[in-house]
């Protein structure tokens, strides 16, 4: 595995905390007017509080680092077995590439994840927003472990959510329904797929196309952890909504970006654990996912 060199890592966690959204990556919740906040889709079972349950798989990548098509391969393996793919949702964090030059799926948000999450060793894979990780064990019999060991029969919330361009920006209304008491956070991703960038390392032309890159985060960030908005405390069967706006920049190719949503709940040692997440196209629109 690559180590990356970061002299810079302790004046980048100073500048984050003390930046605003122009350099973060991160921007934060902002109301959008009436006529821009699409509808979500009515709930087709206002009684169930069982949910399916997806963890989140974050890929510290990039395409300087020439072990990460190791890790590549490993992602394109577990996502063709039937019995794993449909119990995460997988985050492509570029920022092996301190400057932003030269990797086309690199962003700032991506670098300020690989902040808070990464350990410095490239490649690496963490979960659920947090340093959990493979380790140096980047084999896809590694990968299926950490699912087994994480995913839920139910989970804790469920989403629901719209999105709609509207004058340069993305509306995202979200909702949660909860399963269990607890206080929420809710944030949104933007996710960019086929994006081509040559990487280095690479065996395989599949392996110079790269697919869901972080290009962008909404919702309040808490030491440096990127958990989302608060919600109150919620009892099981009620909900919170949240809207999020992210301004759209050149570059970005809507056809081929979707949301990503997280929803976190709180421990008890004040932190917060990523408790489900979804996926909704731009422009569309998803309901609760029940088993």
């Amino acid at each position: 595995m690559e180590k990356r060199f970061l002299s810079i890592l302790a004046a980048a966690v100073i500048a984050f905390i003390g930046c605003g959204e122009e350099n973060t990556g991160i921007h934060d919740p902002v109301e959008p007017d009436e006529t821009g906040i699409p509808e979500i889709p009515a709930d087709p079972q206002k009684e169930n509080t069982s949910f399916t349950h997806r963890i989140m798989l974050l890929q510290h990548t990039g395409t300087y680092c020439p072990n990460c098509p190791k890790l590549m391969s490993s992602l394109k393996e577990v996502a063709e077995d039937k019995a794993y793919s449909d119990k995460y949702h997988h985050v492509a964090a570029h920022s092996y590439n301190q400057d932003g030059e030269g990797d086309a799926a690199y962003s700032t948000a991506a670098a300020n994840l690989s902040q808070a999450f990464c350990s410095g060793y490239y490649p690496e894979l963490t979960f659920n927003l947090t340093t959990l990780s493979t380790g140096t064990s980047i084999e896809a019999s590694a990968i299926r472990s950490k699912i087994d060991q994480l995913h839920k029969d139910s989970a804790d919330a469920g989403i629901a959510a719209s999105t709609k361009i509207s004058d340069g920006y993305l509306n995202v209304a979200v909702e949660t329904k909860v399963a269990k008491e607890n206080l929420y956070r809710i944030a949104v991703w933007l996710l960019e797929d086929d994006i081509e960038s040559e990487q280095d390392g690479a065996t395989e032309e599949w392996q110079h196309i790269h697919d869901n890159a972080v290009r962008a985060m909404a919702g309040e960030t808490l030491n440096l952890r990127i958990y989302g908005s608060k919600t109150r405390t919620l009892l099981p069967g009620e909900k919170a909504d949240k809207a999020f706006s992210i301004k759209l920049e050149d570059g970005w190719n809507l056809n081929n970006c979707k949301v990503l949503i997280l929803v976190n709940a709180a421990d008890r040692d004040g932190r917060y654990d990523l408790v489900n997440c979804a996926i909704c196209p731009i422009d569309g629109s998803i309901t609760y996912d029940y088993k």
